[in-house]
C-alpha cells in the first residue's frame, strides 16, 4: 500500500536554491545555478553536499560550484567503471564458452549434470531462450536461418546479460570454477565468485547514475585478501576497483585504469580520495 502520510511540500527552483543560502551555501551565478537545479534533481545534488555541511549548515567558504565539482567527478567515476567492466564481461563471456565447450562439448551447457544446481540451470536456460528471442544480433538471426535453432554455447551465451553471466559462473561445477579461475585470474574462485558479482552491482549503479561519492555499497560488499582487510573498506568505492583492477583481462587494461583514475582526482581536487575510500597511497595497493 502507497504510504500517504505527512511529506515535505512542493517547492519550486527558486525555493530551492533560496534553502541552500539560507543554509550558509554561496551562490555566485544565480541564474546558472538555477538552470543546473532544472535539469538535476535537488535532492540528488543536496546528497553531494552531506560532507560540505553540518546540521544542514555549509562549512564556511563552501560554494554552490564546490557541489557541483563533485557531482561531476562522480559522473566522470561512473564512466570509468561502467568502460572497465566491459571487457571483463567480454572475457568472462569467452573463458565460461571455451572451458564449458572443451569439456562437456557445444551443447553441454543444456545438461543439468554439467553444472551444481539444476533448479539454478533451468532458470538459466529460461533467461537465454528470452534473451535469444529478443536478439536482433546479426550473428543469432544467421545462425537461426543459416544453420540450426539449437545454439552451442559459444553463440547463445553471447547474448547472456552480465548479471546472468555471473550467476552462470558461480552455477558451474567446483572444479570449473577452480580451473577457469586458475587458468585466466590471479586469484582463487571464492575471490572471482564475488568479484563478478560485485562488478554487476556497481555496473547496475553506474548505467542507472548511481552516486559512488560518500557512499557505502553494503549490497554486495567485496571480498578481499587478507592482507588488505584492515586497510581497505569493503564497502566503498576503492574496494569495488580493487576488484574491476583484478579482474580486467590484461596488463595494459590495468595501466590504463590507474592513469585514468589518477587523472580524475587530479582534475577534480575538491573531491577527496577518502570519501571514496581511497587510501592515499591508492596506485600501491593496485
Amino acid at each position: 500500500m502507497l504510504n500517504t502520510g505527512t511529506t515535505k511540500p512542493f517547492e519550486t527552483v527558486n525555493g530551492q536554491l533560496e534553502i541552500l543560502q539560507n543554509r550558509g551555501l554561496l551562490v555566485k551565478d544565480e541564474a546558472a545555478a538555477k538552470e543546473f537545479l532544472t535539469r538535476i534533481n535537488y535532492y540528488r545534488f543536496s546528497a553531494y553536499s552531506l560532507t560540505l555541511r553540518k546540521n544542514n549548515v555549509f562549512y564556511p567558504g563552501v560554494t554552490f560550484d564546490n557541489v557541483c565539482s563533485l557531482y561531476y567527478f562522480d559522473y566522470s567515476f561512473r564512466k570509468i567503471i561502467y568502460a572497465y567492466i566491459a571487457p571483463i564481461e567480454i572475457a568472462l563471456r569467452c573463458h565460461i564458452a571455451y572451458h564449458h565447450t572443451g569439456k562437456y562439448g557445444p551443447l553441454g551447457y543444456m545438461d543439468a549434470l554439467n553444472f551444481e544446481d539444476a533448479g539454478r540451470h533451468a532458470d538459466f536456460l529460461a533467461r537465454l531462450d528470452e534473451e535469444i528471442e529478443r536478439s536482433d544480433d546479426a550473428f543469432i538471426r544467421h545462425h537461426v536461418r543459416d544453420l540450426s535453432s539449437v545454439f552451442p554455447f559459444w553463440v547463445s551465451i553471447e547474448v547472456a546479460s552480465f548479471g546472468v553471466l555471473s550467476k552462470l559462473f558461480k552455477n558451474l561445477t567446483r572444479q570449473d570454477r577452480i580451473d577457469i579461475s586458475k587458468t585466466y585470474y590471479r586469484f582463487g574462485r571464492e575471490y572471482v565468485e564475488n568479484w563478478l558479482q560485485c562488478c554487476v552491482y556497481v555496473r547496475n549503479i553506474a548505467a542507472h547514475g548511481g552516486r559512488f561519492y560518500n557512499r557505502e555499497l553494503k549490497s554486495c560488499p567485496v571480498l578481499l585478501p587478507k592482507k588488505y582487510r584492515n586497510c581497505i573498506v569493503s564497502t566503498r568505492a576503492f574496494a569495488f576497483v580493487y576488484a574491476i583492477f583484478q579482474l580486467l583481462p590484461t596488463n595494459a587494461l590495468r595501466e590504463a585504469l590507474i592513469q585514468d583514475l589518477a587523472a580524475l582526482f587530479k582534475s577534480y581536487p575538491y573531491a577527496l580520495k577518502k570519501h571514496m575510500g581511497f587510501p592515499d597511497n591508492w596506485e600501491d595497493y593496485l
